[in-house]
């Protein structure tokens, strides 16, 4: 426990002592339901990058799917460790978070969790710890209604192919490149799109294709996007 309380405090400037035991109480027992060790911990602060820790009531899962704040945090954490208290009655509660991210995280990233049996639910029973989280994945993407309407027309097209281009982008750059998701902007032109700093609210970049909107037109729009990763990791690492 000394060494995840250590490494606890050296990431963390304020708040240390209510992280940590956030942190600490994540851990579930072999004689928990499913067991969730300090070592998985431990690992997922030493990974390079920032952290957060994110704590939930079961009921907040519908508000999630509205809101969708999980989802976006998951797109900027190389890994996503989670706590779930069961009273005895949680098995549905939890099922349907595991399913919710899992279906969100990326094969980059390192996915574990953990249920730990307790009398009764505490005000928050589910700890999230985001953690390996770097400023090349702390990008908000918004597009226009066009683009929009294309890229969720054919997720056995778009999808794979999406994902093969950030494997491209990953290998160039040589850090792992999280997924974007795209988010619709009524108030961008239909052919643009935005790549904003969620650090500061900076527009990264900016662009439209002017050509037919169709699946090759996308492949420029795609070229656009590898060299500005290119050129912000290149900017970052000078």
């Amino acid at each position: 426990m000394k060494k995840l309380i250590d490494s606890i405090k050296a990431n963390t400037a304020k708040n240390s002592k209510n992280i940590e035991n956030s942190i600490t109480n994540m851990i579930c027992s072999k004689s928990d339901p499913i067991p969730l060790i300090e070592e998985n911990l431990l690992n997922a602060l030493n990974i390079e990058g920032e952290f957060l820790v994110l704590k939930l009531h079961y009921s907040d899962f519908e508000e999630e799917l509205k809101g969708q704040k999980i989802k976006y945090k998951i797109s900027q954490a190389l890994s996503v460790i989670v706590s779930y208290e069961d009273d005895g009655n949680s098995f549905e509660d939890i099922k349907k978070f595991v399913d919710y991210i899992h279906d969100i995280s990326d094969d980059k990233q390192n996915a574990t969790f953990g249920v730990k049996g307790v009398k009764s639910l505490s005000e928050f029973p589910i700890t999230i710890l985001f953690s390996g989280i770097l400023p090349i994945n702390q990008l908000k993407m918004t597009v226009g209604k066009k683009i929009d309407e294309l890229i969720h027309s054919d997720d056995e097209y778009f999808l794979p192919r999406f994902a093969k281009h950030r494997d491209d982008i990953s290998k160039e750059v040589g850090i792992p490149i999280l997924p974007v998701f795209p988010i619709l902007d009524e108030e961008l032109c239909e052919l643009q799109v935005r790549l904003v700093d969620l650090l500061d609210g900076r527009v990264i970049a900016e662009f439209s294709v002017e050509e037919a909107l169709s699946k090759e037109t996308i492949e420029i729009y795609l070229l656009k996007l590898f060299y500005i990763y290119k050129v912000l990791v290149e900017d970052k690492k000078s």
